[in-house]
Order: structure tokens, then sequence, then C-alpha cells
């Protein structure tokens, strides 16, 4: 595109088996002067990109972005605050997820969870069914440890130092320069995706952005263009910036309020800008999981704090099967060995599909029903619990995504078919009593 154009807590590891084993008009910008156009045809990008602009320069690009950030910002839940325990829980719940995913979970998990103390005191399965759905459940449970850790440690308040909050669990460079700059005011920079969108395209940064030479670069070159003492709002409006106009495809430059200074721009390399390592393809996996039932009640296993996925989470049973494997082969003897308890398969409920990080999940539901044994956790398995539920304790403790999909779908087959099964019972007395009238 040219520059005209551009306005299972059952794994030890996925590969091993589960549990069960203000922007100006297109016009200004264009007439605004460039920064290096006269350099652009002299060298190529990484020899003409400094880490420091002009007083000039950098007053202007302070100008232009906190003026458009001021004028065209959404209107999101966290920035209407300045409450440290809230816009900590929104950086947390906006790494690696969308804003519009966000702003429903963040508006219930205040609600639920209102304030550092009772975040610290809540019962973890509370806290990890209300991230459900939210994915990388580490987020949560790291956000229930520090919360924990600022009560006993720093007075129910979160720290304002940098390092202070560093040394949290679940808080990085990012999080901490997010906190510290929007909620308290210090002058602090942040480096997101969105940061490193919009600084590697301004200043037609190449390399891999995410390590290396590059990547201590980029955290200089945000410290270096801070505007003391409105760190907060330029961080926010460089995220804001990369999330809504210089997007990874389709950046509309037309309404960028600094696209006078870029120079990916100048030089045409908007679209190839940040460099970056190809994301790996989609591994497919496939899975079985049984849905057994006893006097109205299912079978569900709670995954080891120490699991590598989907620790101290809820699940029915559940394996990955290899390309040439049946689930009746693999599914029964998983179970009895994992927790003794010997069942038979009855029928195939469903067929659900999963996306989750970088693999995609085929997943064959299945309905089974206890033949013998007592189901415990056995001592060299991932589960560190299993519990008999009704349908409504199902819906209560936390599961991932997938198998909320599994209860929804298969309990409600399993309840379809009991229902089939209830008129058919009740039709047969009917037809009974009809031929026996007419017998007479």
């Amino acid at each position: 595109m040219t520059r005209s154009q551009r306005t299972s807590p059952y794994t030890r590891g996925l590969q091993e088996r589960p549990l069960l084993a203000g922007a100006a008009s297109p016009g200004a910008v264009k007439g605004q002067p460039r920064l290096v156009e006269k350099l652009a045809a002299q060298l190529p990008p990484e020899e003409h990109a400094p880490e420091e602009l002009a007083a000039e320069e950098t007053a202007r690009l302070h100008a232009a972005l906190l003026g458009w950030y001021s004028a065209r910002r959404r209107n999101l839940p966290w920035r209407a605050t300045r409450d440290p325990y809230c816009i900590w829980v929104s950086e947390i719940m906006l790494q690696q997820t969308r804003v519009q995913s966000v702003i429903g979970y963040y508006e219930r998990w205040l609600r639920r969870f209102p304030t550092v103390q009772a975040l610290a005191a809540a019962e973890t399965e509370d806290v990890l069914r209300a991230w459900e759905g939210l994915g990388y459940y580490s987020r949560a449970r790291n956000l229930q440890r520090a919360a924990q850790q600022i009560v006993v440690k720093h007075g129910g308040r979160l720290p304002q130092d940098v390092e202070q909050l560093r040394a949290l669990p679940g808080i990085g460079p990012y999080s901490a320069g997010a906190i510290a700059s929007i909620a308290y005011a210090r002058d602090e920079p942040v480096v997101d995706g969105n940061v490193i969108r919009v600084l590697t395209r301004l200043f037609a940064l190449t390399g891999n952005p995410r390590r290396g030479p590059l990547a201590g670069r980029l955290w200089r070159l945000a410290r270096e263009l801070l505007p003391r003492g409105q760190a907060g709002d330029f961080n926010q409006a460089l995220m804001e910036l990369g999330a809504t106009v210089c997007t990874p495809r389709g950046a509309r430059c037309g309404e960028c309020p600094v696209s006078a200074q870029c120079r990916a721009l100048a030089l045409d390399r908007v679209e190839s800008l940040p460099e970056a390592a190809p994301r790996p393809a989609l591994t497919e996996e496939r899975h079985a999981a049984l849905i057994v039932r006893r006097e109205g009640k299912a079978l569900l296993l709670r995954a080891a704090s120490d699991a590598p996925r989907w620790a101290g989470m809820w699940q029915f049973p559940d394996v990955i099967l290899a390309a040439q494997q049946q689930a009746a082969e693999v599914l029964p003897a998983a179970l009895a060995e994992s927790t003794g308890l010997h069942v038979a398969l009855e029928q195939r409920l469903c067929e659900l599909q999963h996306h989750v990080t970088r693999f995609q999940l085929e997943v064959e539901v299945f309905a089974g029903r206890a033949v013998s044994g007592r189901a415990r956790a056995a001592p060299a398995s991932n589960i560190a619990e299993v519990r008999w539920c009704t349908p409504d304790e199902v819906a209560a403790l936390p599961m991932p995504l997938y198998h909320r999909k599994i209860a929804r779908a298969g309990l409600a087959s399993l309840e379809e078919g009991a229902e089939r099964r209830g008129r058919r019972s009740r039709a047969v007395p009917k037809a009974q009593a009809t031929l026996a009238r007419g017998a007479q």
C-alpha cells in the first residue's frame, strides 16, 4: 500500500497427555513540513533513527498527540477513575485481550471485588470464576496473590514506586509503568504492542522489537519522549493511537496527528513495520471428553495448583488422542488410572471446536456411566480433587472456556435425551390402556 492510498489442567504441556494421565485534517497534515524528507532518499531507515528529537520537534509531537487524545479518546470505564486498584485491574485484563471484551469483565469484577481487601479475602474459585472466558488464568491468580501481598506489606494500597510494583506477582515493566504514570502521575514510560507499533513507524526502526537491542532502545525512547508531568496522558495517547489509527493493517495515516513526523510514512514503510517473527501455525489437537453422570450429578476433576495449565480449575475428564486412537480405547482406561473409577461409554453427545493460544482443539464429547470403583485423585496425577456436581454446581465452578462449552452442550444433550425417554415411558402406559379398552 502506498502513501497516497493510506489515509488442560489435564496437561503437563499441551503436547502431553491431559491430567488423566484531536487529529489534524488530512489537508492540514499534508501541508506540514516532514522531518526527514531530505534524509530519506539518502540513508537506509536504521541509519536515520536518532533516539532524540530536537526540542522543537519534541514539543510539536507532544502538543499534537496530547491534543488529539483529549479530543478523540474513547470513553472507557477505567479512564473515569484514578483509583490505583481499578487501573491495575484494567491493565492486567487488557493484556493480550481486546478492549471490547474487557469492559464487561472489568465492571463485573469491580462489583464482585470492589477493593484490594475484597480481592485478597476472596475464595480463589470465585476469583477464577469471575475471570472465566478472559483466558491466561495466571493473570487472575497473580492478581489475588498480589492483592494479598499489598494488604500485608503495603497497608492495602498499591505502592507508587515502580520497583515495588514490579516486585508484586504478575506486574512487569509495562504494568508498573502504566499504574505509576496513570494512577500516580509518575514520569514512567510504557511499551506495549501499540506503543511498539507507533514508535517503530514514527522513527522507522527495524529489527525485532520484542528482543535484542531494539527492545531496550524502545524503552529508552519511550522514556526520552515523556512530557514531564503528563506521562499518564501521553502514555495513553500512544496506546490509543496504536489501537485506533496506527493499526497493524490498514493504518489510517490521514487521521494521524503526528503523520508529518512519521519516518515510516515518508519512506512508504508503514505496512512493513514493526518487523516481527511470523506467528507459529496453529497446532490441531483431537480431544475426547467424558460426562459421567450418577444420580443427577456429573463427575468433575480439579487441576492441582501447580498444574501447567488451568491450575485450580474444574474440568470434565478429558484426554488428547493420538492420530489413530479412538476415544473408546483411551478414555475409560485413562479415567480408571487417574481416579480409580471404571466407566462404560454410552453415546457420543456432540463435537466442539475451540481455539486456545496456538492450538485448535477438536473435542468429541461422550456420555458414560460408572460401572465400578470409587472416584478419587490418584497421587501421580495432576488432579487435586474429584467431585460429583449438580448442574447448578457445575455452573458455579470455574472452568476453562472449552469445558464450559462441554457443560452447556453436553449436559443439554443429556437433559434432552432424558426428556425424550420420559415422554416415551409415559406414552407406553397410555398406549397399553388404549389397547385394553379396545379389547374390551
